[in-house]
């Protein structure tokens, strides 16, 4: 068993408990697997689609670009944040409840947000309620697919994540189309919304906590052998407050500073920079999902091959080095190669980091401690968005604040590799 791992070898199964929920027969982790890429296609859709809304709404409601993307840095932000209580939640009582009251919020966010009067109204609807929502389903999602898996576990965490690529890549294209209806933003949020609860509350459903509690063997591999279920132990796991753990949780933070910049600033920042209109940059969003779901699938099953740990590392040394070049880019062509080599590794970051996680410290914890790790990347989403858009006005050039977000991420793939695997 691996030397952080929780140790409970009486914990196995759990007791049996009331159906306060429909129980689907779920006999297979590749059912889990499906709930998760629904889940995370639809949480990370409704939140990656704001920047194919950014400009008409900053035009309905009179604000500045650094403004509106406020609303982009919140809901990530909440959603990173609030995965330090919904990973311990799923540890604890399994990932459907959390996911299921994720997933509603999504949809009741969009629904509401459809009806905003005032920016301070979308602030809260868009950012907080869908922030709430994606944070109440994300790590419970990845978690579950943690405890089914474990020899086959980046590819299987690479499919599951491949949810949130397909989201980024189809989204933003139809919420363009949505709003060429007639509705404008208001129509397509009141169809993404009803949207989002009927098919990420299908996905939810089947995030079936673990093989033991249906009575089923783990998959074969190095932790098989962990328990499923974790020990009773404080709010922190001692594992949380050790060397290992607080590299990776700084070396994340940094790397996630130029994850966050490209979801709300790429086509503005192409505009501004190339004078292209906004929607004929629209395309590197996509560029970077379709990128990214290709990452997610190849590079989770190769990492099963030649290690997940190397692999994840090497990811953020890749999605880094790629930010440099949209600081450098002089052109469209240079700024869909930057879309699709950040895509892949991007892609690759974000399906590893969770298995890479469990490997480290079991799959009993796997949704604690990716939640306590995942704040950091709450935090980079809330700073990295608006204090780049300032800086961007203030030296009327993104090439600066782009290339010293790069920077960051450079030293937080240093400290990663630092950590003892």
């Amino acid at each position: 068993m691996n030397r952080h791992a929780a140790a409970d070898p009486a914990a196995t199964a759990l007791p049996s408990r009331p159906a306060l929920l429909p129980r689907l027969r779920v006999t297979s982790g590749w059912q889990v697997v499906a709930g998760a890429f629904l889940v995370l296609m639809v949480g990370y859709g409704a939140a990656y689609s704001f920047a194919a809304f950014a400009e008409p709404l900053a035009q309905e409601f009179g604000t500045s670009h650094a403004a509106t993307s406020l609303v982009y840095a919140l809901c990530g932000g909440v959603a990173f944040l609030l995965s330090a209580v919904s990973g311990r939640i799923a540890d604890r009582h399994g990932s459907r409840r959390p996911a299921l009251a994720g997933m509603a919020l999504v949809g009741a966010g969009l629904l509401l947000a459809a009806a905003a009067q005032n920016f301070v109204h979308l602030l809260l609807c868009y950012g907080l309620l869908i922030g709430c929502g994606i944070g109440l389903a994300y790590v419970p999602a990845l978690a579950a697919v943690q405890r089914w898996f474990d020899r086959r576990r980046g590819l299987a965490s690479g499919i599951a994540a491949a949810g949130i690529g397909l989201g980024t890549a189809l989204v933003p294209p139809l919420a363009t189309r949505l709003m060429d209806l007639g509705g404008g933003w208001r129509l397509a949020f009141i169809i993404a919304g009803a949207g989002a609860i009927v098919v990420g509350m299908a996905g939810a459903l089947l995030l079936a906590r673990s093989p033991e509690s249906r009575g089923l063997k783990p998959e074969p591999g190095p932790h098989a052998a962990e328990p499923a279920q974790p020990p009773r132990t404080g709010l922190i796991p001692e594992a949380a407050l050790g060397r290992d753990f607080l590299l990776l949780f700084a070396g994340c933070l940094l790397v996630s500073l130029p994850v966050a910049l490209p979801f709300a600033h790429l086509p503005s920042f192409a505009a501004s920079e190339l004078g292209i209109p906004p929607a004929g940059t629209l395309h590197l969003l996509g560029l970077i999902g379709v990128a990214s779901v290709l990452g997610r699938f190849l590079l989770g099953a190769l990492a099963d091959r030649i290690g997940r740990g190397a692999t994840f590392i090497g990811c953020c040394w890749g999605l880094s080095f790629a930010t440099l070049g949209w600081a450098e880019a002089e052109s469209l062509l240079s700024m869909e190669i930057f879309a699709l080599a950040f895509g892949a590794t991007y892609g690759g970051f974000v399906a590893l980091l969770p298995a890479f996680v469990a490997d480290l410290y079991g799959r009993a914890s796997a949704g604690t401690m990716i939640g306590l790790l995942y704040t950091s990347r709450g935090i980079a989403v809330l700073l990295a968005p608006p204090v780049t858009a300032l800086a961007v006005q203030v030296a009327a050039d993104a090439t600066l604040p782009v290339g010293f977000a790069a920077g960051l991420g450079l030293l937080g793939s240093l400290l990663m590799t630092l950590v003892r695997r």
